[in-house]
């Protein structure tokens, strides 16, 4: 890679795949909550859940397909650079010298979609106890966690590498702030 070119997600995308994983992810839930409920209540109670149920899909759909939409990353010689937001709009220079971590992560849905989610986090502050894990569908930036979802492992594997040579390069400076 030219140490002048800045990476972004048109270089290595977020594959459409992830919005549907995401969405059959909220889907099986629902029906397994639902299916919880629907025992022992009586017919009409069980419609109202199936009728909320199925409107639940198309909610889903735009909200992912919203949040990928508007989520925008770039790596550039000194900062990883997030965008994110569907009505609040948020922005993040991060510097690489700050991230302690970096992984490449792939859970069951994400085999069966041929996806992975690359996460980098740093131990600041923000991390509290009996914070919440990952939710489902997440992208974007929290806390102290940046997770770029529904990547290629190739791809994946790739920023990690490119991200990890870029730490080595900038190593953290005292007046740096942190994710």
């Amino acid at each position: 890679m030219d140490g002048q070119q800045t990476i972004t997600e048109k270089n290595y995308p977020i594959e459409a795949k992830w919005i549907f994983k995401s969405i059959l992810r909220s889907i099986l839930s629902a029906l397994i909550f639902s299916l919880l409920f629907f025992f022992g209540l009586n017919d009409s109670r069980s419609k109202l859940y199936l009728i909320i149920f199925i409107g639940f899909v198309p909610i889903d759909l735009i909200y992912f397909a919203l949040r990928r939409v508007t989520f925008h990353y770039s790596i550039d010689d000194k900062f990883l650079l997030l965008k994110q937001g569907i009505l609040s709009k948020q922005q993040r220079h991060i510097p690489y010298g700050v991230v302690q971590n970096i992984y490449v992560k792939q859970d069951f849905l994400d085999r069966i979609f041929g996806l992975t989610s690359l996460t980098l986090e740093n131990a600041s502050a923000n991390q509290t106890k009996g914070q919440q894990a990952e939710q489902p569908g997440t992208v974007g930036f929290s806390g102290n966690k940046v997770i770029i979802p529904g990547l290629t492992k190739e791809n994946a594997e790739t920023l990690k590498n490119i991200i990890l040579q870029k730490m080595k390069e900038n190593p953290i400076v005292n007046n740096q702030s942190g994710l």
